[in-house]
């Protein structure tokens, strides 16, 4: 939890109103559909289940109606008074007596008149009277089925242990007459006991055709495609539409009242069970759940679909919105990282009228007024600098200049020589290049003059001499470079560096690409380390010199005002190098950026 606000927290404030505005959304909207779906599930469970328990309510009276025909034909078989005379007259006669054979066949068609206005509404229905006397009584062909094999079948001996009173049912089995077994292959057939004052006289058994039962699962299908079966208490079929299925038992519990979600033929199917009043027979409905949910569901999905699309149009609209809101944000951002790169030129540039505009208006008049800050710093700094050079120039050391010119005058009172012309020329050289402050920049071969008549200057002066070596090409010596920059640190080396032997400076500058870099080193005695951390520090953070020595100069220019000075011309893109060995030396290599047109920036 804590790297996941985390990461929110790490994200653009734009990111998180966005994350924000499609949870605030998507959340509502999906738990919608989820209850939403739930519920409606729910009683489209309950809609269907009443509507297959209205479906066999229907399909159980009919039954009930073919079962009660039935029943009443039973009845009237066992309780029928002028019936059972005529029965017992049938039963009376000698099957076995060549007179009686006329009489058997009258008999026969008095019972079969007796019985037609019933067996005509039961129709196909096959009914047979057994007698104790091995008589018996068909509406159905003899030679088409012997009813006397029904004393071999399984199930009379339940028959003849049931009381008179009830009813035995048989359930469905083939059709035992052969003629009509293509059209009508299954029978449900029940048999009764006939008694009288307590003596066993027939016994009734009808069978009728099972289709009768399945054509009323057809009439009450529906769009749904349903199964309907017509089974006993453990679930063995008696009728169905699928006449293949008949005998077999279903694989799940029918007794239950309660519908349930059960699988068959590998698909879910929503079951409902109802009993018959007969026989703890029970008529079962089998619906395919996603049938029956699912396309009533596609009305719910499709609602819901569609308030996902305005959803997501009106998110789209909002994360636009967002955004719009939130682009001077993004431009107040951009903006300050840039300023915070070094880019004080970038503007927001935010209009309008609202507190974001007035905000980005703020800002970049804050940033104008730190660029002219900034720019009067510079301005400020750049013209103390040129007034402290004009100043530093002006003031030529006079006792210098005095010593020099004596010097001179006493060589030439002495002897008269050519170099006292030279030493003459030098000194009018740098004094003429010294007043002449029109030009802040000259050429590195005119600086590298200034330094070799200073040097011819200061050798006259001191006991030891001091050699320049100059390694530098002729095109790199065309570039330009502010003057004086070079004579401070020649200077640093002559008076630090040789006070008790001569010694070589040499001067080398190469250029590379846009950078020239020109070192100057001697072979002095060097400087200490811990002078050198001074030294280092007092020119990089540009702190006074409490030392007069660090001050005196031929033009009272420094290494230290000479580095705060390029660095004030060049900004971050001048280095300053210092490097020093006791008694091996000390180095100062100068990184100046050149233009493409071989001009400093």
């Amino acid at each position: 939890m804590r790297k996941l606000l985390h990461m929110l927290h790490s994200l653009s404030l734009r990111s998180r109103l966005i994350i924000a505005v499609i949870i605030c959304i998507l959340l509502p909207w999906m738990g919608t559909y989820v209850v939403s779906n739930y519920i409606t599930k729910d009683l489209l469970e309950k809609r269907a289940v009443e509507e297959s328990r209205n479906s066999l309510r229907m399909i159980e009276l009919s039954v009930n109606n073919i079962l009660d025909d039935i029943m009443y034909t039973s009845n009237y078989i066992q309780f029928n008074t002028e019936f059972n005379r005529l029965l017992k007259s049938y039963q009376a006669l000698n099957l076995h007596s060549f007179e009686n054979k006329n009489k058997l066949a009258l008999h026969h068609t008095e019972v079969t008149k007796a019985l037609a206005g019933i067996t005509d509404l039961l129709s196909p229905t096959y009914i047979t009277i057994l007698f104790e006397n091995n008589l018996f009584y068909t509406n159905y062909s003899t030679l088409e089925y012997d009813p006397r094999e029904f004393y071999e079948e399984p199930w009379f001996d339940q028959l003849k242990d049931l009381n008179f009173y009830k009813s035995f049912w048989l359930g469905a089995h083939k059709n035992y007459i052969a003629k009509d077994s293509n059209l009508t292959p299954y029978l449900i057939t029940i048999g009764r006991k006939i008694e009288s004052s307590g003596e066993l006289k027939a016994y009734v058994i009808i069978s009728l055709d099972e289709s009768r039962i399945s054509h009323l699962f057809e009439a009450f299908q529906s769009e749904i495609p349903t199964h309907f079966f017509l089974t006993d208490e453990n679930g063995v079929i008696f009728s169905s539409e699928d006449k293949s299925k008949i005998g077999e038992k279903l694989p799940f519990q029918v007794k239950q009242n309660q519908y349930n979600v059960i699988d068959f033929n590998n698909e879910q199917h929503l079951l409902v069970t109802y009993p018959l009043s007969y026989a703890n027979w029970r008529l079962v409905s089998l619906v395919p759940y996603h049938d029956t949910i699912g396309a009533i569901n596609n009305v719910s999905r499709t609602t819901i679909l569609i308030q996902g699309v305005f959803l997501l149009i009106f998110l789209l609209g909002l994360i636009v919105l967002v955004r719009e809101i939130t682009k001077p944000v993004l431009k107040l951002n951009k903006v300050t990282k840039s300023v915070e790169e070094g880019d004080l030129r970038a503007r927001a540039n935010i209009f309008g009228n609202n507190d974001l505009a007035h905000l980005g208006q703020s800002f970049d008049h804050m940033l104008d007024t730190v660029e002219t800050m900034i720019e009067q710093v510079r301005i400020q700094e750049e013209q103390k600098r040129n007034a402290e050079l004009e100043m530093l120039q002006a003031q030529i050391n006079p006792h210098f200049l005095f010593n020099t010119l004596n010097a001179i005058r006493l060589k030439i009172k002495l002897s008269g020589d050519q170099d006292s012309a030279a030493l003459i020329y030098s000194l009018s050289a740098l004094l003429r290049m010294t007043i002449n402050r029109n030009n802040a920049f000259i050429t590195l071969e005119d600086e590298l003059m200034v330094v070799k008549h200073y040097v011819d200057l200061m050798n006259f002066r001191h006991k030891y001499n001091a050699e320049l070596d100059i390694f530098i090409d002729e095109e790199v010596k065309k570039l330009k470079v502010p003057r004086f920059f070079l004579q401070p640190v020649i200077e640093n080396s002559i008076i630090h560096g040789y006070k008790q032997k001569n010694g070589i400076i040499k001067i080398a500058a190469e250029q590379s690409q846009e950078l020239l870099t020109l070192t100057v080193a001697d072979d002095g005695v060097g400087i200490p380390q811990k002078r050198l951390l001074e030294l280092r520090k007092r020119i990089y953070e540009n702190q006074a010199s409490t030392s007069n020595k660090y001050k005196a100069s031929f033009t009272g220019i420094g290494v230290q005002n000479v580095y705060q000075r390029l660095k004030l011309i060049y900004g971050d893109a001048f280095h300053l190098n210092v490097k020093s060995e006791q008694h091996i030396g000390t180095s100062f290599t100068f990184e100046i950026p050149i233009r493409k047109e071989n001009e400093l920036v």
